[in-house]
C-alpha cells in the first residue's frame, strides 16, 4: 500500500510527503481531497496565500537521539 503523509500547522502551512516515484496527477487528485478534509481558513480566494509543500519521502532516514545528539545505531546510510 502506498501512502502519504499529510501534516497541517497552525500557521496555514500543508505539508504533504508521497512516496517517490508519485505522479503528478495523482498529487493533484490528492491535493483537491487534502484541501477539502483540512477546510482551511478562509474561502477559496482567500486560500491562495496557503503554503502547499509537496516534496517526496526520503528513502535514507537517520534517527537521532536528541538528548545525546547521537546517531541512533542501525539507522544511519551504510550501518
Amino acid at each position: 500500500m502506498r501512502t502519504a503523509e499529510v501534516h497541517y500547522g497552525t500557521d496555514g502551512q500543508v505539508n504533504l510527503t508521497v512516496p517517490k516515484g508519485t505522479k503528478m496527477a495523482d498529487i493533484a487528485k490528492l491535493q483537491e481531497m487534502v484541501i477539502s478534509k483540512i477546510n482551511p481558513r478562509g474561502c477559496q480566494a482567500c486560500l491562495s496565500g496557503v503554503h502547499f509543500n509537496i516534496r517526496e519521502e526520503l528513502e535514507h532516514v537517520m534517527k537521532v537521539d536528541l538528548d545525546k545528539m547521537a546517531a541512533i545505531k542501525g539507522t544511519t546510510i551504510g550501518h
